[in-house]
């Protein structure tokens, strides 16, 4: 199951996505200490959160993938929470509204299935976004990349089949192209470390059978919940599919 919260913020003080490790500490802070604590240890991260700009307002959006995380943080906690206190800096920020929406991760399944997807997608991320590779961050949108990363989250979050295989991994690499793009670099700052990063916009092509282009686009809207790249958590990642 995935659900996403999209709370939207009123503050007197200027916000940035900057601040999202900030709300991360909120949401460690507002959940029981065993959830907290289960959290820290492992490896899993089914959740993710950002801060997000829409014109002149500020929304926090909280995605969690597995029922588990649903319950403690969207039921116990967030769906209740009218104020964010943010320790740190001394802010409370009202919550001025609210968008619950919950889907079955099988609804996304049905779809590849029984609904043809169109050839291009259009993603825009809208927080810094990077990868890891050889110990080197990667500070544009790699093809590989994206698919490797949603791969990977999506088997993180789910007990089907897994997604991640070599070959069809190169069979989405050698068929998605990057078409067109509207990006600039970025840094996302985090505990005295600077991430190189980008946001913006690209165009991708789907070629090859339509079966490849149905699975692209079902890792991407998988995508929209889990985040793409490292430190996702944290606020990293986020990005909406614009067409």
């Amino acid at each position: 199951m995935l659900a996403r919260l999209d709370m939207k913020l009123e503050c007197t003080e200027t916000l940035s996505y900057q601040m999202s490790s900030l709300f991360h500490g909120a949401i460690m802070e507002m959940i029981s200490k065993e959830y907290a604590e289960y959290l820290h240890h492992s490896q899993l991260h089914p959740f993710t959160q950002h801060l997000e700009r829409r014109g002149k307002e500020w929304h926090w959006i909280v995605c969690c993938m597995d029922e588990t995380a649903i319950q403690y943080m969207m039921k116990e906690a967030l769906l209740q929470l009218e104020v964010i206190e943010i320790k740190k800096r001394g802010l409370q920020i009202t919550i001025a509204e609210k968008d619950y929406s919950i889907i079955e991760q099988k609804k996304l399944l049905e779809d590849f299935y029984e609904k043809q997807s169109g050839r291009y997608i259009e993603l825009h991320f809208v927080t810094p976004t990077a990868f890891r590779q050889r110990g080197r961050y990667l500070f544009y949108p790699d093809i590989r990349c994206i698919y490797q990363s949603l791969m990977n989250k999506y088997d993180a979050v789910t007990e089907e089949e897994s997604m991640l295989d070599e070959e069809a991994l190169e069979q989405l690499c050698e068929n998605t192209e990057i078409v067109r793009y509207d990006l600039k670099s970025v840094c996302f700052y985090m505990e005295g470390v600077k991430i190189p990063s980008f946001i913006g916009k690209i165009t991708m092509k789907l070629t090859g059978t339509q079966t490849m282009a149905d699975f692209a686009d079902l890792l991407l809207r998988f995508g929209t919940y889990s985040g793409v790249g490292i430190k996702t958590a944290l606020g990293m990642g986020a990005y909406r599919i614009i067409s």
